[in-house]
């Protein structure tokens, strides 16, 4: 049996540049190594499916400029309000929004 057991960084240098993602909800259940170790790579041009809502991961990979396309129902930080990241770069027409109910 091979063994699926992996650092974060092993796990980030899968994710390549313009790569499709799904990612954690909300303000928890969130990779947030293997996020940071994306940002790390200096990866570009995802395309983000938050399950159910986006919440920090989400937030921060576009504020970071990871991010081309997002798939989304909402995005927020929960009890700390409003996602500032996803908001900025949504207004300045930086992101390709797509929206799920």
């Amino acid at each position: 049996m091979k063994d699926k057991l992996m650092t974060a960084a092993e796990a980030a240098r899968m994710v390549e540049d313009g790569m499709h993602l799904g990612v954690g909800a909300g303000m928890a259940m969130n990779p947030m190594p293997v996020i940071r170790e994306i940002l790390r790579n200096g990866i570009r041009g995802l395309t983000l499916t938050p399950v159910l809502t986006g919440g920090y991961v989400t937030d921060l990979l576009i504020g970071a400029g990871a991010v081309e396309t997002i798939q989304f129902p909402q995005i927020v930080l929960d009890e700390f309000g409003l996602a500032p990241h996803f908001r900025k770069w949504a207004e300045a027409g930086r992101l390709k929004l797509l929206e799920t109910m």
